[in-house]
């Protein structure tokens, strides 16, 4: 057997491939705080995004945020606040913008999917929480080889009463810092100590220096001295020697109010990651003659958990709903436990599932959300999402798109993830919401074929979750920029149009996500403004590409196919492919060149025989090749020229050769029409069936005509094209050269039409037998 053909078949997976994502944003959006609002721009291409052929527009995050009207979202304070209460308007607009964005969404067929952050919270009240409180206390040598993190420090404040009946009143207070644990990991992690009271706040002064020694009593050692409103930057000490810091404040009558303060204690990291540094002794030594005293027992710890009394007086939480709380244990540790951002969801807690789970529900059934892009997926158990589908299932509110981001690379952990959602969902879940992620794997092997000189862009073929980890393109949604990827280096720099036209025409991997600069031009964003190119790639995705069952990567690694880049190009810089099982019944070809600037691809290669012959043309869609067609020869092999860091699509179609005279432009001495016009002919087609530009026209051309080719001619035709029609009576293309004109149409019996501006369209008296290559209808004898 010569070779073996490799036929991707993709079962069930066409279902979503008509549809389109766009990341409706960027992470420096124009926010409201600076008198812009982002919703109205939204609402305004509303229209533009649906022509395009976009389904699906992802929103950032709607909820009322910690960080103000500037913040993009991510720490999520009030859930139901869209921008309605008194806070007023979020960074994206207010409640009415939403309402309205929505509205003309769905006013043009397109869903709004909402980000939704599960793994987080932030904004709360200060509250005391006991659970912190003996989670540090408790934090012991074996916990830490047990593998428990410590409590991050700046998220919690510790305070001691003052004044009041609190007996805590003016005078010299030392406080006793050092390692819980011991733990010989934590030497010399740095951090700062800050205090101030209710009366007393921040000193705007330079940072002060821990000295040491400064053990102080429990060493035998001196103190430091720390002043109210000023930072104190410390090192826990080796745990083998004297491990505390000891910090010495004097508190005079005019620091605090007398009649009921407080003594706030924040701390806070440096350079260093966290460490288990805590208070375990606060000796306070009065004025006049009341006697020196142990008041570790008056530090309490509190952390901002308490979402009670909201503006929007819905989705209240505590301390309870967090990591740590008194009703699950934890080490704070790993992907799911850490606490990454703010204050860590405990989801195994059954009123903090509950409340996430409501408010899901009223984002879908009362604010008009079609799809959920849920954040930090990978922080958080996947048995909560598929409790989540399970609960929204039973609320018949099933979200039209369910999108999770797992920030990984590992093809195989993504597929896991959504398999574990999968094996958490009831049976009659499954079959009305498709939990999606997104395919960081794919997303790096095409940016490194974009931008990484040297890269074997073959490796695409092997890389992301269908491809490198067996896994279903219904389950999957590709991207290649996102609002996370913002810093240098780490968006695709190099010709991001390359990696689309692989995402774009590749319906096996998954859906499509096109990202906001990438396709409109934005200030920031030099690679984007690819609108023309994207709408391009969608529109053939969605007139010939959807629905088809299989591809061939014909230039993968180890190919069976012959291959020839003796005359241009590298195997290790092109993509060829050939999607097969269209609804046409028309093979399509890919191929893409990420070769360098001189690098011209003409190569030779051997394509798929399971449904082409020998003579059979593919026509360029996008006419960014060299040639106008690629004919397959007797070997079963096309050539295939483009220029550097470029790409076309082509499908298999059929040519014409027609020859005709205009009756005004005739000579009949010469035989020939004039070229009178030539010099003042337009670029661009005036046929608006298909509006070609051209560089230049070749001095043999007569005028512009449009072919056409009819199944009936009382219907619209099947295919037109802009061509032009040289002196001599044939049609020809931009080159003056070129007889044969192809066309996208499948072999068949047509009407032959030709139409021109100032002239009445003449047809073919019958139909005409047209395939790959069909002899020459001469409309001036026929």
């Amino acid at each position: 057997m010569k070779k073996i053909i490799i036929l991707f078949v993709l079962i069930a997976n066409t279902a979503f491939a008509q549809d389109f994502l766009m990341q409706g944003w960027y992470w420096d959006y124009p926010k409201t705080i600076d008198g812009n609002n982002w919703a109205d721009t939204l609402t305004d291409k509303a229209q533009e995004l649906a022509d395009a052929g976009f389904t699906y527009v992802w929103l950032p995050p709607l909820s009322r945020a910690s960080f103000g009207s500037g913040s993009n979202g991510y720490d999520p304070q009030d859930l139901y606040d869209l921008g309605e209460y008194g806070g007023g308007a979020t960074g994206f607009g207010t409640r009415i913008d939403v309402n309205e964005v929505i509205a003309e969404f769905e006013s043009v067929g397109i869903n709004a999917v909402a980000d939704v952050v599960y793994n987080h919270r932030d904004g709360g009240k200060a509250e005391d929480n006991p659970a912190v409180e003996d989670y540090i206390e408790t934090y012991w040598d074996t916990k830490v080889d047990e593998g428990y993190s410590p409590f991050p420090y700046d998220r919690f404040r510790c305070y001691v009463l003052l004044g009041g009946a609190s007996d805590n009143g003016p005078g010299d207070y030392y406080f006793k810092v050092s390692s819980a644990s011991g733990h010989t990991k934590f030497s010399n992690y740095e951090y700062n100590i800050y205090m101030q009271t209710n009366t007393i706040g921040w000193q705007s002064q330079t940072d002060q220096i821990e000295s040491e020694p400064n053990g102080g009593g429990d060493c035998s050692e001196s103190s430091n001295t720390i002043s109210l409103g000023i930072n104190v930057n410390a090192v826990v000490d080796d745990p083998t020697t004297c491990r505390t810091d000891e910090f010495h404040l004097t508190l005079s009558a005019s620091d605090f109010d007398i009649n009921g303060d407080t003594l706030y204690i924040y701390f806070g990291r440096r350079g260093s990651d966290y460490s288990d540094m805590r208070i375990y002794g606060v000796w306070y030594e009065p004025s006049g003659s009341v006697p020196d005293r142990e008041i570790v027992d008056s530090v309490h710890y509190q952390t901002y958990t308490d979402f009670t009394s909201l503006p929007s007086g819905r989705g209240g939480m505590n301390y309870e709903n967090f990591k740590p709380n008194s009703i699950n244990s934890t080490k704070l540790d790993g992907d799911w436990d850490w606490p990454w951002f703010f204050y860590d969801y405990d989801q195994n807690v059954t009123l903090t599932k509950d409340s996430l789970f409501k408010w899901s529900e009223w984002l879908l059934s009362d604010v008009g959300i079609k799809g959920l892009r849920m954040d930090a997926v990978k922080h958080f158990p996947p048995e909560f999402v598929g409790d989540l589908f399970d609960y929204l299932n039973d609320q018949n509110v099933n979200p039209k798109l369910t999108v999770g981001e797992f920030y990984d690379g590992n093809a195989s952990l993504l597929k896991g993830w959504t398999d574990a959602v999968y094996s958490y969902m009831d049976d009659d879940t499954k079959s009305e919401i498709v939990p999606r992620i997104f395919d960081f794997s794919l997303r790096q092997a095409l940016k490194d074929a974009c931008d990484s000189y040297g890269y074997d862009v073959r490796n695409v073929f092997t890389s992301g979750i269908v491809d490198g980890a067996y896994g279903n393109g219904l389950n999957t949604v590709t991207f290649l920029n996102n609002h996370d990827f913002r810093d240098a280096g780490q968006s695709v720099e190099n010709d991001p149009i390359l990696g689309y036209a692989y995402l774009l025409t590749n319906n096996k991997v998954g859906l499509p996500t096109v990202f906001y600069p990438d396709y409109f031009s934005v200030n920031g964003f030099p690679n984007g403004g690819l609108s023309h190119e994207i709408d391009e790639l969608m529109e053939i995705h969605k007139k010939y590409i959807f629905g088809a069952t299989s591809i061939d990567y014909l230039s993968r690694n180890g190919t069976p196919y012959f291959q020839d880049y003796s005359n241009g190009g590298f195997d290790y810089t092109t993509l060829i492919y050939q999607i097969m099982g269209t609804s046409s019944d028309r093979d399509m070809l890919v191929a893409i060149n990420y070769a360098g600037d001189t690098d011209t691809l003409n190569v030779t290669h051997e394509i798929n025989a399971s449904n082409v012959t020998p003579g059979n043309i593919f026509v360029d869609l996008i006419e960014n090749s060299q040639d106008p067609y690629a004919a397959v020869d007797l070997n079963g092999r096309v050539n295939i020229k483009l220029p550097p860091r470029s790409y076309s699509v082509w499908i298999k179609g059929v040519s014409v050769q027609v020859k005709i005279f205009l009756e005004g432009a005739y000579n009949s001495v010469t035989k020939e029409m004039s070229t009178a016009l030539n010099d003042n002919l337009p670029l661009i087609s005036p046929y608006p069936e298909d509006l070609r530009v051209v560089k230049d026209i070749d001095p043999s051309i007569s005028d512009w005509i449009l072919l056409e080719l009819y199944d009936d001619l009382n219907n619209e035709p099947i295919v037109s094209r802009s061509v032009f029609v040289r002196k001599d009576g044939m049609l020809v293309l931009e080159d003056g050269s070129t007889t044969q004109i192809p066309l996208d149409a499948g072999d068949g019996n047509y009407y032959i039409v030709v139409r021109h501006r100032n002239h009445l369209a003449a047809a073919s008296a019958n139909k005409i037998n047209i395939s790959s290559s069909t002899p020459l209808y001469n409309f001036t004898i026929n």
